[in-house]
This record gives C-alpha cells, sequence and structure tokens, in this order.
C-alpha cells in the first residue's frame, strides 16, 4: 500500500462537456480506446471487461514503439464521478512486466480519475501513484513526471477532440 512519501503524479483538465458524457469517455470501453493513448497511437482491448473487480489487457500500437500491453484490474467505477483502476506493463498473456522503455519503473500504478461539473463542463482530476515498486522505479517515476504531463496532456487533446465530434 502507499505511505505518504511515496510520489503521486497529478494532472487536471476542464473540458467542454457535461460530466456524464466525459465519465462515459473513460469507462466505456468502445469509447475508451477511441482517444486513449499517445498521440499517433491505437488502443485495443483484447480481452477481459471493464468492470469493478474485473480486468482488461490492451494493447497499445504506434509506429515508433510497436506493440504494448497493459493489464488493467478495475477497483471503482462510480457514475460519473469515480473512475479507479490498478495499471501494470504486460506481456500478451497478462504478466506484469517491465516496460519496454525503461529498466526501473514501478510494476503497478494505481490510476483514479475524478469527475465534477465546472462552470458547465467537467473537470478532471488524475492521480498516477506507484503501488508496487523498488526504489529505483520510485526515482525513474518522479524523473519522468515531466513528460508524463506531455503525454497525458496528449491524451487529453485526443480526448477533447473525442468529446467535441460526439456533440
Amino acid at each position: 500500500m502507499t505511505t505518504p512519501d511515496v510520489p503521486v503524479f497529478t494532472i487536471s483538465r476542464r473540458f467542454e462537456a457535461p460530466i456524464e458524457r466525459v465519465y462515459e469517455a473513460w469507462a466505456d470501453p468502445a469509447q475508451m480506446v477511441k482517444w486513449s493513448g499517445p498521440k499517433g497511437a491505437t488502443v485495443e482491448i483484447l480481452e477481459g471487461e471493464v468492470a469493478e473487480g474485473q480486468a482488461t489487457i490492451a494493447c497499445t500500437s504506434s509506429p515508433q514503439g510497436g506493440d504494448m500491453y497493459t493489464l488493467s484490474l478495475w477497483r471503482e467505477l462510480r457514475k460519473p464521478s469515480r473512475v479507479a483502476w490498478e495499471q501494470s506493463f504486460c506481456t500478451r498473456e497478462g504478466t506484469k512486466c517491465a516496460p519496454p522503455f525503461f529498466d526501473d519503473w514501478p510494476l503497478t500504478l494505481l490510476t483514479e480519475v475524478d469527475f465534477a461539473e465546472r462552470d458547465g463542463g467537467t473537470e478532471i482530476t488524475l492521480r498516477w501513484t506507484p503501488i508496487e515498486y523498488t526504489e529505483a522505479a520510485l526515482a525513474m517515476f518522479v524523473k519522468q513526471m515531466a513528460s508524463m504531463s506531455g503525454g497525458w496532456g496528449g491524451s487529453f487533446d485526443k480526448l477533447d477532440a473525442f468529446l467535441a465530434a460526439q456533440s
């Protein structure tokens, strides 16, 4: 479990869409795969179900990085205010592993996304907290926080465009 000295990455963004619409873009796998992942990447859920207590294995494909697999263990789906899951890189078969781009990285991150109505739109706050890690992995996590802002910012840009196209 996390302790107070574990670093937490936090990013917030406001979207010009109703809270229910933004929540569904995160909680409905058919919508989530249309906007999630880095710019230029595509995401496909290969197996499993997005439901509390369930797991999914997804493949993120990009021209620069090839295929990467992600295991998600869904903790909370509280409509319309919260989505939370444990997230790990994994093999195609679902065995947790290090990502291809770092030797040291937390084995599992808790991803928490909270939704709030703000000024006629929706503000989300995303937190990423390491829950399985080494000291070296925590150091790399902290070192990469600026890069994570850019990565999540790109995903949020894709989400913004997806939501605008749906209105």
